[in-house]
């Protein structure tokens, strides 16, 4: 089985034109993972659990972001240079990795233990989900990789403070939807990111939300291959990384008179995961654009936005002087 997930991990981080094998790729670890763990992305079974940060999603919903197989390759990819940076970093040490929002599969360091020895790397696996945390354990049970976790932790990560004394020298969320909403990334993010080391790396590197003004028709149609959408840039309002990790700050924007037929404003999402590699419009569900809100009755006016935190997180506006 590890054999076979070898060759599919070495698609994932070493053939980004492969749409195929990396699409058939990422079904046969979901059929390999969903067996050895007991949890399968198709069964939904399970609930959401609702925080003071945001939404942790459920077990199942969790195993079924492998299944965006550009997603899970751009991440492993950046994953397995953040680690390669790390070795140079920290030569001759054990490489202490937390991975905050493991889900059920640890799907975001579990293909990596075919490329990665333990004696280099020690996983602390956390999830808020205990059932999430029992599926894990199975899985890694089942393959024979407990030697690679360090500790299984069950906690928020949004509060988790790493004990006294211990290092972690790569930390890990994948916790958010498209605009940063519902999930608790960016407060996970500012919890954790103060507690790396200085030369500690944080993935994904960064998330930046941008505004855009596009045709009413393209937020409701399909993007079609070859055919590039009008589109009128309004520039970033937010972003969070390694860099940065401060809350967002209340941004307002100039809506043009013309709109050229603009006439909604979408955010989008890019996210580097570490170094070059970037998901953007068209890899995945996090970089679907967000409507935020029409501007066809507002052209010349101030939209004021302002990043909502709490337990349901994500971006909200107000028209004013």
């Amino acid at each position: 089985m590890n054999a076979n997930i070898r060759e599919i991990t070495e698609t994932l981080l070493f053939e980004p034109r492969n749409y195929e094998g990396m699409r058939d790729g990422v079904n046969e670890l979901h059929r390999l993972f969903s067996i050895a763990s007991g949890v399968n992305a198709e069964s939904i079974y399970d609930d959401d659990i609702y925080l003071p940060s945001g939404m942790a999603i459920s077990p199942t919903k969790a195993a079924h972001c492998l299944l965006e197989y550009e997603r899970t390759s751009i991440f492993l990819r950046g994953i397995y240079k953040g680690i390669a940076q790390l070795k140079l970093n920290y030569p001759g040490q054990r490489l202490h990795i937390l991975y905050a929002g493991c889900g059920p599969y640890a799907t975001l360091l579990t293909p990596l233990t075919t490329f990665l020895k333990a004696d280099e790397v020690a996983f602390h696996l956390l999830d808020i989900n205990a059932d999430a945390i029992d599926a894990a354990k199975k899985l890694y049970e089942n393959l024979e990789l407990n030697e690679y976790v360090a500790e299984w932790i069950c906690a928020d990560a949004a509060t988790y403070q790493v004990p006294e004394g211990a290092i972690m020298h790569l930390m890990i969320s994948e916790t958010m939807q498209n605009a940063l909403r519902y999930e608790p990334q960016v407060n996970i993010m500012m919890n954790l990111i103060p507690q790396l080391p200085a030369h500690g790396v944080f993935i994904p590197h960064e998330i930046t939300v941008s505004a855009k003004l596009v045709t009413v028709e393209e937020t409701w149609k399909p993007i079609t291959t070859g055919i590039q959408p009008l589109r009128i840039p309004l520039g970033p309002i937010y972003s969070i990384g390694r860099e940065n990790a401060a809350p967002a700050r209340d941004i307002t924007l100039a809506i043009p008179e013309n709109t050229e037929g603009c006439d909604q404003l979408n955010l989008f999402t890019d996210i580097i995961t570490f170094d070059d590699e970037k998901l953007t419009l068209g890899n995945c569900t996090l970089n679907i654009p967000w409507q935020l809100t029409p501007v066809g009755e507002h052209k010349g006016e101030q939209l004021h936005i302002h990043y909502r935190m709490g337990v349901n997180p994500g971006f909200e506006c107000d028209w004013g002087e």
